[in-house]
């Protein structure tokens, strides 16, 4: 279970090595080339980290279920985002942390959404863009999944929002939001 309202999204060496010196535990690697993959999730280990790949921006290796099978055996991932219903499906059957990512552009998108994590039940959904009001309270209403913000947060306010509207966490790349927030 992810206990943290902010998950840092690295996607830079530099980035990397601050999120390692601070106090957060999760965080999402994406933008890395697949050959650093198991060299990463090491040093988070040996840091008391936790990494939550996005295989979907993973560079070198299939957002399948091949590759996440890969990713959670061999590279020892915690866990797993995609907005591929096999990799979802493979992260769970191999004890990862499993997160759907799903984007909201209309009521259809909504549905096919619903659906789709109905059906897969995966441990969390991300929600793009997060700041869309009373999605969360709508996708709870249908399937009861703890849902994660991603896109668009540019301040500590939308973080606020977010939080204050139902959900669990939320993401950014915005390496200065999440370092103001952590002091």
């Amino acid at each position: 279970m992810i206990i943290q309202n902010i998950l840092p999204v690295i996607s830079d060496w530099k980035t990397f090595e601050a999120f390692l010196k601070g106090s957060y535990t999760w965080c999402i690697l994406m933008d890395f080339h697949m050959n650093f993959m198991e060299d990463l999730v090491k040093q988070l280990h040996e840091h008391n980290k936790k990494g939550i790949v996005h295989m979907d921006l993973i560079h070198g290796i299939a957002n399948d279920q091949y590759g996440t099978q890969y990713m959670c055996q061999k590279v020892h991932a915690d866990g797993i985002i995609s907005t591929k219903p096999k990799a979802i499906e493979a992260a769970k059957s191999n004890q990862c942390i499993s997160i759907l990512r799903i984007f909201m552009i209309d009521s259809r998108s909504f549905m096919r959404s619903v659906h789709m994590a109905s059906a897969l039940q995966p441990d969390y959904i991300e929600v793009l863009p997060a700041l869309l009001p009373g999605i969360v309270k709508k996708l709870h209403a249908y399937c009861n999944i703890p849902v994660i913000g991603g896109g668009m947060i540019e301040n500590q306010e939308d973080i606020a929002k977010c939080l204050s509207g139902g959900m669990q966490a939320v993401s950014t790349s915005h390496r200065e939001l999440w370092e103001s927030v952590e002091k």
